[in-house]
């Protein structure tokens, strides 16, 4: 995408976009008229399309690239000497500025420069012009659906035309078509197969990939002519389909695919650019949905992939090229049957393969359909879940059925023949598929509950029974502890299906059958550090969910690992994450022997999850403990850990006694010594309550100040979040002092106040709406950072949202101003928390408080209730003051959001047009926005196009499936000064809000993600009637694949003014 921040739309149009469909005009000889572009007559150059007037024109592309290579004395006229890979860059890189009939323009030069890389005999300048024989004008009339020739045809008379020219003397290359080009790779002359490469990734890709291809819109010769290059590719890529592998959706596709079945025996290809061309495929997007045609040629393309795949492919890895971009065509395609069955397709291909390769690759592209249908998730979860769970089923049994003929044969065979048998049977790669199949239940599972519906709120029984079954499966898959690869895979599907289905350790017997096999897991393998780091996702989920199960699983760990400490005390570390009660009772039972590097750090991990480092005594065996570390980097961790356990006594500690003394670099001394302020005014807060306030915001403040110079030794916005963080966090503490004093001083008068206007009164009516402010705050925390940081943080700023909630809702009731409760205005109930920030200790004091004091405030039968109320607001601060506040793991993350580069520009098709033919817009002297001018009454749209950096997209915790946007329209003011009657800048009007678009839950725009980043998505605007100046706030956010929406900072503020004009426009 072109970077035309700072250009506007006719800027950009001027500048870049008509020199351009100049040279394509010149270098085709079509002319305005034929295309139906509509420009002035001084803008656009004539050309003629009249083939027989002109003297050495190229008729093929390869004369072309000998004109480039020297090979030809044709003259290059006009300096148009870009080769048609470098148009359809250019194009890919302007597709947001170019009008219907431009984009028409460049798919038709698209095919046609394709048809003459395929087939070298043809015209391509008479396949380029049959697009336009039978039209005059814009070419959008549905009638010309039956006047265009089919594919075959206008390929044919393309050759004969080539012919008829040969036979005069014409235009033909000198070098015969067979010299050029040909089909084996070892008779090439070299540079024409290399301009054919470099056509397909310089130019087609980008095409392909910007999002042109099958827009829904009323342009018959585009649809054509993208249904065309489609063809074109699956002919190339599979010569020979099998026609009952071929199943259109329309009479009109069928037989298109039908007849030019035969076309590919005039091709000119080796097997090199067939499968250059189909990583071409790799990159076909399509920005809406297709129409019945475009699904027939989609599904010849299919049957093309899978038919490279079967027969054609010469190795593993060409195979998985074809599974790649055969499930990127089922994804364009966007048909629930079409997914259906490719889906079917691959999941047989990976029970059937003996190939490591073919498996992996399969169960990748398994993984891909899964996240990135665009249609009914729920319904296609539950179908590739009841899929997935046979197939998962069948390897199961088909493991045990081998595992008992091998037994039975191994009674009268050798044991070394068995042994060479064994190495060639299909079981070699059963681990494989058992692995690929797990990892794509994950992605199910993975995607926040899609397979329950919650808007019916109905559960599918049979897909919980084949939940159940796949864990028991899952379950038995345990023992295999010989391979950790496969032993990991099964930890992590389990916990992720025991997080969705909490009720299955309900049963006392699932959790004894867990337990049996994980204990045989650990007792048969040889390597049990490797197998307990495979088996910890699994341990801290049932830990969680079962106090059963953590009581046993410690019993176990410490009967049978009492000798081997750095296993015991690793296992008692995982079990402590989830369920520090059960290692608490079972603490002293662990052991005091030698201690190594190791051990001390799992022993302070596990006491420091037990939430014990405040003691004096814990507190100084776990110092001891820390002097017998001597990597700087695990102490840094074990600082991590405390800040996260709410232990700011031993992080202070190992931070002022270890770290900053073995401070190297300036950077790092202002660090530690920020974080040792930090946990030092946490320590004072939770030891003191109210009274150290004034001590906590002195040492915050302190830590605000040293993030803030380091911030500015970085330049690159690094800490951001962290100083945001810190500054909420003295609001905070700043908004609970003086709420406590005005409610001391409401009990000292007994609620008798002199006066309504006084300064006490004006500070209880502001302090509701600073809380709100807070809440506010939080949010947009929550939506900027909370993609790029984990779960715990989210939870984390959650929890601090609620409690400023809280906190403004008790204000609220406790002034006297307010007569009515407003608890249920933004209520934060239990039942709306999520299932993870319910067991935080903060959420759990605020639901009791919530329960027992505000919801009882209302009902107080005292004569004054102020007083009352008063009472409750100070027991709630002081509450909240020694509750542990819980801290953001993503604090101790460094890393700056990548900033989106994002073009806001108008769309040419809408906009109303001047006399001259030129887009009336301007840019704003003040404000810098661009002007465009709006027809009364009509709709308009504004088109957001850019590109999302890859380490934006690497560094989200959760994979972003669409680009969303919300639009905020403000009246700015009228278009002339009722005095004078000059024009008034935009900057100085009156600002009148006359419509705030779209609420912030309710995105305006949405689109899904194209290959590298690229983005175009319009927005769209209703009717505005009412003349005068709007401006435009546009926020960029996206949605990732549970639902949740998030905010993308851009480079640029999006921004733009309507000029709402009757008299300006025609």
């Amino acid at each position: 995408m072109i970077d035309a921040t700072d250009l506007t739309t006719i800027e950009v149009r001027t500048q870049y976009v008509r020199p351009f469909i100049e040279k394509i005009l010149a270098k085709t000889k079509l002319s305005v008229a034929t295309i139906g572009i509509q420009y002035s007559t001084d803008e656009a150059a004539p050309a003629s399309s009249e083939k027989e007037s002109e003297e050495g024109i190229i008729g093929t592309l390869y004369q072309e690239i000998g004109l480039y290579k020297g090979e030809s004395e044709l003259d290059v006229r006009g300096g148009n000497n870009k080769s048609y890979a470098e148009i359809l860059e250019e194009a890919s890189a302007l597709s947001a500025y170019l009008t219907r009939e431009e984009q028409t323009l460049v798919a038709t030069v698209a095919s046609s420069a394709l048809v003459s890389f395929l087939i070298p005999q043809c015209d391509y300048f008479n396949f380029l012009h049959s697009y336009f024989s039978s039209t005059s004008g814009t070419a959008s009339s549905e009638k010309l659906a039956h006047s265009i020739d089919t594919l075959e045809q206008r390929l044919t008379n393309a050759m004969l035309w080539n012919q008829d020219s040969t036979a005069l003397g014409g235009s033909v290359f000198p070098y015969s078509a067979s010299r050029m080009r040909s089909t084996g790779d070892d008779n090439d002359d070299g540079f024409t197969t290399a301009y054919f490469h470099r056509f397909l990734n310089q130019g087609l890709v980008p095409y392909l990939s910007c999002g042109m291809t099958f827009c829904s819109n009323k342009a018959v010769i585009r649809k054509q002519a993208s249904n065309d290059i489609i063809q074109l590719i699956s002919m190339a890529i599979c010569p020979v389909i099998p026609q009952n592998k071929v199943k259109s959706k329309s009479e009109a596709g069928a037989s298109s695919v039908e007849e030019c079945s035969l076309l590919p025996f005039s091709f000119h290809l080796s097997h090199n650019d067939r499968l250059q061309i189909l990583r071409v495929c790799k990159e076909l997007t399509m920005t809406y949905n297709a129409t019945a045609n475009d699904q027939a040629a989609l599904t010849q393309l299919r049957a093309s992939l899978f038919g490279f795949a079967s027969y054609v492919a010469h190795s593993d890895t060409e195979a998985t090229i074809a599974f790649e971009a055969l499930v990127n065509a089922s994804l364009n395609e966007n048909d629930e049957c079409g997914i259906q069955v490719e889906f079917q397709r691959l999941l047989q291909m990976l029970g059937e393969s003996k190939s490591s390769c073919i498996i992996k690759s399969t169960g990748l592209c398994l993984q891909e359909m899964i996240l990135k249908y665009k249609g009914n998730k729920t319904k296609i979860h539950r179908f590739a879940l009841r899929l997935l769970a046979k197939q998962f089923d069948a390897e199961i049994q088909s493991a045990k059925s081998t595992e008992h003929n091998s037994s039975n044969t191994a009674s009268a065979t050798d044991t070394e023949n068995i042994a060479k048998r064994q190495k060639r049977t299909p079981d070699n790669c059963k681990p494989f598929r058992l692995i690929a199949l797990l990892k794509a239940s994950v992605v199910i599972f993975s995607t926040g509950g899609c397979l329950q519906s919650t808007e019916e709120r109905n559960v599918d029984f049979e897909a919980d029974a084949e939940i159940k079954q796949m864990i028991q499966n899952a379950t038995i898959l345990l023992q295999c502890s010989t391979d950790d690869q496969l032993v990991q895979s099964v930890s992590k599907f389990l916990a992720r299906a025991l997080s969705y289905e909490p009720s299955y350790l309900i049963d006392k017997l699932n959790v004894k059958r867990i337990f049996i096999h994980m204990r045989q897991s650990l007792l048969s393998t040889n390597d049990v550090n490797t197998i307990v780091d495979a088996l910890k996702p699994l341990i801290v989920t049932c830990s969680r969910q079962s106090s059963t199960f953590a009581v046993s699983f410690m019993s176990f760990a410490i009967k049978t690992y009492s000798t081997q400490e750095r296993v015991l005390w690793k296992l008692a570390t995982y079990v402590s994450i989830a369920n520090p009660l059960a290692v608490a009772k079972r603490l002293s039972n662990l052991g005091e022997g030698s201690i190594d590097e190791n051990v001390a750090t799992s022993k302070i991990r596990t006491i420091l999850s037990l939430g014990d480092a405040s003691a004096p005594d814990t507190l100084q065996n776990c110092l001891s403990l820390a002097e017998c570390i001597s990597d700087m980097w695990v102490l840094f961790k074990l600082v991590r850990v405390s800040f996260q356990t709410n232990n700011y006594s031993f992080a202070r500690a190992l931070l002022e006694k270890r770290l900053v003394c073995g401070c190297a670099t300036q950077q790092s001394y202002l660090y530690f010594n920020a974080l040792s302020k930090l946990a030092c005014g946490e320590e004072v807060l939770v030891m003191k309550g109210a009274k150290g306030i004034t001590e906590s915001l002195e040492l915050l403040s302190s830590c605000n100040s040293m993030l803030t110079s380091l911030a500015a030794l970085h330049h690159q916005n690094e800490f951001d979040f962290q100083l945001e963080l810190i500054r909420i966090r003295l609001d905070t503490l700043n908004l609970i002092a003086i709420s406590r004093s005005l409610t001391a001083e409401v009990l000292m008068t007994e609620g008798t106040l002199s006066s309504k206007n006084n300064r006490s009164n004006l500070y209880r009516k502001n302090i509701s709406k600073s809380f709100g402010l807070l809440v506010s705050r939080y949010k947009k925390m929550y939506h900027l950072w909370g993609l790029h940081r984990c779960q715990q943080t989210r939870s984390t700023l959650r929890t601090l949202q609620s409690m400023c909630q809280l906190l403004s809702e008790f204000t609220t009731l406790g002034s006297k101003q307010a007569n009515t409760p407003t608890t249920a205005s933004t209520p934060t109930s239990k039942s709306t928390t999520p299932k993870y920030d319910q067991n935080q200790s903060m959420n759990m004091t605020i639901s009791k408080l919530r329960t027992d004091v505000l919801e009882q405030m209302p009902k107080s039968k005292q004569k004054d209730d102020s007083v009352s109320h008063a009472s409750g607001l100070l027991l709630v601060l002081d509450a909240i003051l020694k509750c542990n506040c819980p801290f953001p793991s993503g604090f101790f993350q460094h890393e700056a959001i990548p900033r989106a580069i994002v073009n806001i520009s108008a769309d040419p098709n809408t906009l109303p047009k001047t006399q001259n033919g030129d887009h009336d817009i301007s840019r704003d002297a003040k404000s810098g926005a661009e002007v465009i001018d709006v027809v009364p009454g009509l709709g308009t749209k504004v088109i957001l196009s850019g590109v999302l950096p890859d380490k934006f997209v690497q560094s989200t915790d959760i994979a972003v499936s669409e680009i969303i946007a919300w639009a905020n329209l403000q009246y700015e003011g009228q278009l002339f000064e009722e005095d004078d009657g000059v024009d008034s800048d935009v900057g100085g009007s009156n600002k009148i809000t006359l419509r705030i678009g779209q609420d912030k839950s309710e995105t305006t725009g949405s689109t899904y993600l194209l290959p590298a980043g690229k983005f175009i998505m319009p927005v769209t605007f209703e009717p505005l009637l009412q003349e005068g100046y709007y401006k435009v706030n546009v926020e960029l956010g996206c949605r990732d694949v549970r639902g949740g929406e998030w905010k993308i900072p851009t480079s640029s503020p999006l921004e733009v003014i309507f000029r709402v004009d009757d008299e300006g426009s025609i």
